[in-house]
């Protein structure tokens, strides 16, 4: 372990000041000289690898690395969990993109053409799927910090936030979550048309400002945090707000937030809120789920907004039931008196009105993102069959309708980009969460039990008939779902402005 340490801090100080040949030299002797029984070592030079040749933007350093982490992939796993393979497995796929688009004049990420940036999500992905976002560590808010960093790529601005926020609730220094959130909520106002207000300046400001005090290791980062603090300090600058005044700020939303009642903290706390101002401060301004493609007073005359503010409006009603119920499963404030009598066939599986009410939030959320899928045809005018039935995780496809997915390439909205990576996630045979779609069918069409701990297998079930999982699972899953749709929702909201209104 110590000679892990040893190389960190040489590999760390030579990448920090540039001094990439010697850092390879390091590398290479290191890779030499191991035991070769050592496969603790050997993970750590193949991350250091791939550092290596993301900052230097050599591939071929980091291929190296990705190489000698996929030839001893089952050895490696007998040291160490396979989550954390995934994670570094991640950032050569990661590093990739970023090599790959670094010298392309006008890169826009359309689907078809951010293959590695999608690869490494799946990975990043896999490692945070075997992690408790509820109990973070040192290494989980690495892998959520680099997560939200790949999601910003594809337009996720939202769920990318909701990353940082959990890493920052854990370690409110970690200068890399920061600076990240800070910079993604500039980019999300440049690409959004987003209402620019002074809390959210004052938010990245602040966010600018606590990074910067902490050893920001590569000179890069440190100029581009430098260059967008003086950015947010013009525009409050410009609004006549006193910076001295943020501590002063902090308190008084804090204050606000400690008056909200009961289930609207929850749904901050959660992230399930429609509201933009959510997206970076839960004072009064975040109460309303209030997200509608045109802004305060905006008219028009065009049909297709109009249709749209409606198909909105159809969706966040939906999706604030969805919440409703539950935040009700879990407070239980409307108890409903059962009237209903449950044959006991099996010990510790679940029925009853309480648990309807998780099971429906869950069912309603593939409602809602078909709704979705039709908005964004509506929006684009994009090809589709005659009394074809449009599923959000698949109608993109280009086996699907090889036509739509060539229009759907030629549009140059980000949103659009976002919806599409969502799509690829509950995608049912090789998305990460493709198994949302087994359950869903199973809930409508079959039997989905859920088992709690007084479960007992008393082999009367048929696997063929039924699905179940624990409850605990399944309680976190639709909290996962819900804030994926909500991802989705914004994402839709953002892809019309975008689209439809002139900034």
């Amino acid at each position: 372990m110590d000679r892990i340490l040893n190389l960190n801090k040489e590999i760390s100080y030579l990448l920090d000041t540039c001094q990439y040949r010697e850092a390879n030299d390091a590398l290479e002797k290191a890779l030499t000289n191991r035991d070769v029984n050592d496969y603790l070592i050997l993970k750590a030079i193949a991350g250091f690898f791939i550092d290596l040749g993301n900052e230097s933007y050599d591939r071929k350093k980091v291929e190296k690395g990705l190489q000698i982490l996929l030839d001893n992939k089952d050895k490696i796993k007998n040291y160490v969990t396979e989550d954390s393979i995934n994670y570094c497995i991640g950032n050569a796929y990661q590093s990739f993109y970023k090599i790959d688009t670094d010298d392309v004049s006008n890169f826009f990420p359309i689907p078809e053409n951010i293959e590695t940036l999608f690869e490494a999500k799946q990975y990043y992905f896999r490692s945070f799927k075997a992690l408790d976002i509820r109990k973070p560590n040192h290494y989980s808010i690495q892998v959520f910090t680099n997560l939200g960093n790949n999601l910003i790529n594809s337009g996720r601005y939202v769920e990318a936030f909701q990353l940082y926020d959990n890493v920052l609730n854990y370690n409110h220094n970690f200068f890399y979550a920061l600076a990240a959130k800070a910079e993604g909520l500039l980019t999300m106002v440049k690409y959004s048309q987003c209402p620019i207000t002074i809390a959210l300046f004052i938010e990245v400001y602040r966010l600018f400002n606590e990074a910067e005090k902490h050893k920001i290791p590569f000179e890069a980062i440190r100029e581009k945090i430098k260059t967008s603090k003086s950015y947010a300090y013009q525009f409050l600058q410009e609004q006549n707000f006193c910076i001295s005044k943020i501590p002063h700020e902090a308190i008084l939303n804090n204050e606000e937030y400690q008056k909200h009642p009961l289930k609207l903290k929850f749904f901050l706390d959660n992230f399930l809120s429609l509201s933009e101002h959510s997206l970076y401060c839960s004072c009064n301004g975040a109460e309303k789920d209030d997200i509608t493609i045109g802004h305060g007073g905006f008219q028009t005359n065009n049909k297709k907004i109009v249709q749209l503010e409606l198909l909105c409006n159809r969706i966040k009603s939906e999706f604030c039931f969805s919440k409703e119920l539950f935040f009700d499963y879990f407070h239980d404030l409307k108890t409903v008196a059962e009237t209903t009598h449950y044959e006991n066939l099996v010990d510790g599986i679940v029925n009853g009105i309480k648990y309807e009410k998780l099971r429906t939030s869950f069912r309603l959320c593939f409602g809602i993102l078909d709704k979705i899928a039709e908005g964004i045809c509506y929006i684009f005018d994009f090809t589709m069959h005659r009394n074809e039935s449009i599923y959000f995780e698949n109608f993109w496809s280009e086996k699907r309708n090889s036509t739509r997915w060539q229009e759907i390439n030629k549009k140059r909205n980000i949103h659009l980009t976002a919806l599409y990576s969502i799509a690829c996630d509950l995608e049912k045979n090789n998305g990460e969460f493709g198994f949302y779609k087994e359950w869903r069918n199973k809930l409508e069409h079959g039997i989905f039990s859920i088992k709690d701990s007084k479960y007992f297998n008393s082999g009367w079930e048929e696997e063929k008939f039924s699905l179940k999982t624990d409850l605990d699972h399944f309680e976190k899953e639709t909290l996962r779902l819900l804030q994926l749709t909500r991802s989705a929702i914004f994402s839709f909201v953002f892809c019309a402005r975008i689209e439809l209104i002139e900034s």
